[in-house]
């Protein structure tokens, strides 16, 4: 839902200058303003009456100023405002110029595994320390993690954040739901599993890409989104891009169980399964869509023909530094089929990701 006021760069509110809007969705818009009481750009989350009670929508400011860990935003300051007619309420927090996920996607909308896969892991240390204070985030998200300066993961937006004392499962403020675990869907409630779940997912689209699953539910339709989920059918095994190795698609599925019971029970045991991967190389795409593979020393390409006799591809590798470039007869073949030219794709690939090539 937007905002029911209208907002422009250079406008001021209270203390914020206003830059640009760097983000928004139903819970708000964000910009990055100037306080120009202590001279210093912040991400600032403009809320009105229109999404919630200003009293309540401060709620998400208390959490954030409570927390104080490298991988969750920080709330620094937080008050009400108006404008004409509306109260506002905004909310101050740090500014990370990177931005989120969202803004470094490839082509095919997908991040790097290795990338991926290390940010992630920067989201659950910042989750068990959000359960560690009886919190559940709710909106576990690739827009709602951030990049930090060191590359590092930073979980934010906490407007659907929940307090839990004892961490027994509680009713949920509202619900992303395209994330929403089936339990959730089933009895309102959230927990630390649903957390676990939402976890899963994100990872799963930030390697395979941001728009697979949407595009899924919006062809099935809500109800039926709901029951594949229920039946561990979402994501499809055939929705996985090819480089991506078993150990990781295991950890998705186990992340994203439809029994809360069979996932990790915690943001450390899921973090500590991830840590064991070991990852030597990656999959992007350039601006046309060709994937293209890095390792320590070499890159990666292939380019699939066809003639008279069927399939052909030819697969290379290219020197980094002397720009030396060789075909790789075991992952090149002709008069293959469509399923023989996957195998080989796939065979490279992985060979990339593991180190084996």
């Amino acid at each position: 839902m937007p905002l029911s006021i209208s907002l422009s760069p250079g406008d001021t509110l209270y203390k914020f200058q206003l830059k640009r809007k760097i983000g928004g969705g139903n819970f708000g818009d964000v910009w990055l303003a100037h306080d120009l009481a202590i001279s210093k750009d912040v991400a600032l989350k403009i809320l009105d009456e229109s999404m919630a009670p200003v009293t309540a929508n401060l709620e998400e400011a208390r959490v954030g100023n409570r927390l104080d860990h490298a991988n969750l935003v920080k709330v620094h300051y937080a008050d009400i405002t108006t404008i004409g007619k509306h109260n506002v309420a905004l909310i101050a927090m740090d500014y990370h110029p990177n931005c989120s996920i969202m803004n470094v996607l490839n082509p095919s909308n997908f991040i790097p595994l290795v990338q991926a896969l290390n940010l992630i892991i920067d989201i659950l240390r910042g989750l068990e320390y959000l359960h560690e204070q009886n919190l559940f985030h709710n909106d576990i998200k690739p827009s709602n993690i951030l990049i930090g300066s060191r590359g590092e993961g930073i979980l934010t937006d906490y407007g659907i954040s929940c307090s839990s004392p004892g961490l027994i499962p509680a009713p949920a403020p509202d619900a992303y739901i395209l994330h929403r675990a089936p339990e959730t869907e089933a009895t309102s409630e959230i927990s630390i599993l649903t957390d676990i779940y939402q976890v899963g997912l994100t990872l799963f689209r930030t390697i395979n890409g941001i728009g697979l699953i949407r595009d899924l539910k919006n062809s099935l339709g809500d109800s039926q989104f709901e029951e594949q989920k229920k039946k561990n059918k979402i994501p499809r095994p055939n929705d996985y891009q090819l480089f991506v190795p078993s150990q990781v698609k295991k950890i998705i599925t186990k992340s994203i169980k439809a029994n809360p019971s069979e996932r990790y029970q915690s943001a450390l045991e899921m973090r500590r399964a991830l840590e064991r991967i070991k990852i030597a190389g990656h999959w992007s795409t350039d601006a046309t869509g060709n994937y293209i593979g890095y390792s320590e020393n070499y890159i990666f390409s292939y380019l699939v023909t066809k003639n008279k006799f069927g399939l052909k591809i030819d697969s290379f590798k290219e020197k980094i530094g002397s720009g030396r470039k060789t075909r790789i007869s075991k992952f090149s073949g002709n008069k293959l089929s469509n399923k023989d030219i996957n195998k080989k794709i796939k065979s490279l690939m992985l060979a990339v990701v593991t180190g084996t090539s």
